[in-house]
Parts: C-alpha cells; sequence; structure tokens
C-alpha cells in the first residue's frame, strides 16, 4: 500500500526491526570505550531566581501551571551547582548536559551582564574539576522578556538576536566547551506555545507553530555556523574545537484504531511534520513543514544543509493518535503509566534511533527518563532502555552518550513540581532544596561505573 493509509511512523525509513529484547540472566552488556554517561539540567528549571525570562512572567498567570507552581527558587542549583557537580562525579558521570540562560547573559537588549559571565566561566571550571565533559544547550525553551515583546520566534529578526547570543557564548566559553547543542526540542516549544497555546506565548494557531519551527530550524543551521567558526579552541584534547547539534524530541505515533483511514491519516501527517521533516531538515537544508489546515512553511536554507555533527534524540514515550475527540493524543489502553500518564515504553527507543541514523551521524541521546517521585518504575524502565541501546550499538548505531533526564527533580514548565524525573529528589519544602540519592541513583552510578548494563537489574 501507499500514501497515509499504508505508512506508520518508521516504516519505510531506516527503521529498525524489533527482535526480542536480552533475556534476563544473559550477563551484562558492555558499552563502547568512551561512551558519555551523564545526567541533564536547564538553566530554568534548576537554577532558581531568574525574573528575566518569558517564562518567568508566564508562570504569574494563574490556571497557567499545575497547582500554580512557580519556579521561584527552583533547585537553587545557581549556588548549589559544585555540590550538584559532585554528586553527578561521585556516581561516575564523566558528562553533563546544561544550558546557558540567555535572559541572564543578556538581560535588556544589548545589555551583557559580566557577571553572569563569570557565574558560568565558574561554572564551567566546577565541571573540569570533576571531570565532568559539558554538553551545553544554548536555548531551552526560554526567552529573554525583551525579546518575547518583540514577538520571540514568530518575528525573523529574533535569529539574528540569537545568532549575537550564539557568537558571544562561542568566543566567551569555547575554551571550556566543545559540545554544543543549538536549540532543544524546536517542534515542542513550537506546538506547547503556537498550537496547543499551554507554553508562552500561549497561542493556538498551527500556522505561526510551523512558522515558529521553521525559524528555529534556520536558526540552528546558521548557529551551526557560528560555531564553528568562532569555537577555535580545542577544550577537551581530542583534536575537535567543535561538536554542534540540536535536540530531537522523538516521540513515537501510531493510530489508535489501524482500521480507522482517519487516525491513520492523522498519524501519517504528524509524524511527517514533528519527527520525518525536523529530523531530515539538518541534512538537506530543506524546511518543508506543512498539515492540513495551515499554511505550510516552506524554505531552502544553505547553512542548514549537514548542519548536524551527531544527533541528539531526546525519547520518552509514545502516543496513539486519535483523529476524533477531544484528546488527540492518548496513551494506548491498558499501559502501564509514569507519573504524568505517560505510556512507560521503552522499545521506542529503537524507533527513535534508527530513525535518526539516517542521517549517517553519531547519536547522542540527549534525554530520557520517567516522571517517578516513589522510583518504582525508573530502574526497571533504565535497563530496559540501556538494553535496546546496546543492541542498536551492536546493529551498526553509533550512539556515542546517554544523559539521563534529570539529575535531580526540577521545575517541568506547565506540569510544575509534580513530574519528578530526578536521580536525585529534592525536597522543595526546604529552603536549602535537600538532596536525596533514589535507588535509581545507585543503580546508574553502577552502569556508568562498569561501562555496562545487565539485563537482570533492578
Amino acid at each position: 500500500m501507499s500514501g497515509p493509509a499504508g505508512i506508520l511512523p518508521g516504516e519505510g525509513r531506516g527503521a529498525r526491526g524489533r527482535p526480542p529484547a536480552a533475556a534476563p540472566g544473559t550477563g551484562p552488556l558492555a558499552f563502547p570505550a568512551g561512551f558519555l554517561w551523564g545526567a541533564g539540567t536547564s538553566a530554568h528549571q534548576v537554577e532558581g531566581g531568574n525574573r528575566a525570562n518569558d517564562w518567568w512572567s508566564f508562570e504569574r498567570q494563574r490556571g497557567r501551571i499545575y497547582g500554580d507552581d512557580m519556579s521561584g527558587d527552583a533547585c537553587r542549583h545557581w549556588e548549589r551547582f559544585d555540590d550538584d557537580f559532585a554528586l553527578a562525579a561521585a556516581d561516575r558521570h564523566n558528562a553533563h548536559r546544561l544550558s546557558i540562560e540567555w535572559s541572564r547573559i543578556e538581560p535588556e537588549k544589548g545589555r551583557i551582564d559580566g557577571a553572569a559571565i563569570a557565574h558560568y566561566h565558574d561554572v564551567f571550571a566546577s565541571l573540569k574539576r570533576h571531570r565532568l565533559l559539558p554538553i551545553v544547550t544554548l536555548h531551552h525553551f526560554t526567552n529573554p522578556q525583551w525579546i518575547a515583546a518583540e514577538g520571540g520566534w514568530e518575528n525573523r529578526a529574533t535569529i539574528e538576536r540569537f545568532l549575537g547570543f550564539v557568537r558571544l557564548c562561542a568566543r566567551e566559553f569555547g575554551a571550556e566547551v566543545d559540545w554544543w547543542i543549538t536549540v532543544n526540542e524546536p517542534e515542542v516549544l513550537a506546538f506547547r506555545g503556537w498550537s496547543e497555546g499551554i507554553w508562552p506565548p500561549a497561542k493556538r494557531d498551527d500556522s505561526l507553530a510551523l512558522e515558529v519551527i521553521a525559524h528555529l530550524l534556520e536558526a540552528h543551521g546558521r548557529a551551526y555556523r557560528v560555531l564553528h567558526e568562532e569555537d577555535r579552541a580545542d577544550a577537551d584534547g581530542d583534536g575537535r574545537a567543535v561538536v554542534a547539534g540540536f535536540a530531537k524530541h522523538y516521540v513515537r505515533l501510531e493510530p489508535e484504531h489501524g482500521w480507522s483511514p482517519l487516525d491513520v491519516a492523522r498519524t501519517y501527517f504528524e509524524h511527517r511534520v514533528f519527527n520525518a521533516a525536523v529530523l531530515g531538515a539538518p541534512r538537506t537544508g530543506r524546511i518543508d513543514l506543512s498539515i492540513p489546515g495551515a499554511r505550510a512553511a516552506r524554505r531552502d536554507v544553505a547553512e542548514l544543509k549537514d548542519a548536524q555533527d551527531f544527533v541528539g534524540i531526546n525519547y520518552y514515550t509514545r502516543w496513539k493518535v486519535r483523529a476524533l475527540g477531544a484528546e488527540p493524543h492518548v496513551a494506548a489502553r491498558g499501559a502501564r503509566l509514569n507519573d504524568l500518564g505517560w505510556e512507560r515504553w521503552p522499545a521506542g527507543i529503537e524507533h527513535a534511533l534508527g530513525d535518526a541514523a539516517a542521517a549517517g551521524k553519531p547519536v547522542l541521546i540527549t534525554e530520557n527518563g520517567s516522571a517517578d517521585a516513589e522510583d518504582a518504575m525508573r530502574r526497571e524502565d533504565l535497563v530496559a532502555t540501556l538494553a535496546l541501546v546496546h543492541r542498536a550499538i551492536v546493529e551498526g548505531v553509533e550512539v556515542r552518550g546517554y544523559l539521563h533526564w534529570s539529575l535531580m527533580d526540577n521545575f517541568e514548565w506547565a506540569d510544575g513540581y509534580r513530574g519528578r524525573f530526578g536521580l536525585y529528589a529534592v525536597d522543595f519544602s526546604d529552603p536549602q532544596r535537600t538532596r536525596t540519592a533514589r535507588p535509581s541513583a545507585r543503580l546508574f552510578a553502577g552502569i556508568a561505573a562498569a561501562n555496562a548494563v545487565d539485563p537482570s537489574a533492578r
């Protein structure tokens, strides 16, 4: 068959088959030498106390955030970063993903905050002391308020403004950073903010959502060139000054009813724009985003072609897609769910890695984890996922590392503080934000130390 009725996500695009997972008791599965093990954070979610970005304002609108939570002091990572990196190092992590907050560096248009720059130099010095490779995100969902006031990512001028920030970071921090993530999940930011209307700027316009994705993809391609032009220092001594990519949220989409032409068609169009088009753009240089009922966003961007040194993949779950009804994305019937109602489905990592590998570049798992305050499911899902990652490597996918989301519980955007993803629990009722290692932190520490996962471990 051909067309929407005959194509499901991942079929015909280099997706991997799904042979049975490794059986318990087969012994540890060793990962390649030099594999990166670590966890991730983003500035607004953990630092606390930043009043200069668009999320700080958004959180003050009642009803926007679950329970009317506000980021507030968050995890106080702004002050406690060295202690947090010490925890990661003691757990044998060798890498850490973090972001530089644009609104701290440039809180007002054209004004660069020297104290904020000095702070991030201290952060990178701490990472170096703890022998953690920094993997730095330059845009993780937040914008300076002055950028938001000028139209945010609807405004093409934001691309040039962002490139100025990227250039500053490359020059200022290039001697400390080699691994760069330009933008995090452009498709998620666009759909959450401009289609679903549950993130700032809280609009519901699919045409604008597609335009925002296009602007973010163009910004990635051009930022990739800026990083390679401006960062000439090899911080880690591996012979490369820059290893750059972006982080793609890969969600497995399947029709709720395989017999329904409407469900199948909606699944096809959503996968085409959300997964396939976004993954393909940095390979081809062609932005081609379209969904029924919206104005398409199409352009060729010379700087975007072959604009990635690795493919960053964030993977969490799959959704069943329905064409009719108030909720278009639902968990599979009878599925095991995490605390946010997402299906626990480690098998989807194979589909994500298979589609990512089509770019012909190494893959870095930049996020994976589960909202699990009781730590009742995280260990099982972690082991199952890593066993499948190992199988993908054996079958030829060049996976360079695995970064767990997240190092500690944090502010989870519109879900406030109810989504507890951390290897370390954070007591948000305690002014000091005490961290406590969960059993999954100990399990992950053993995996990182051994550079291997035992499929029977829990």
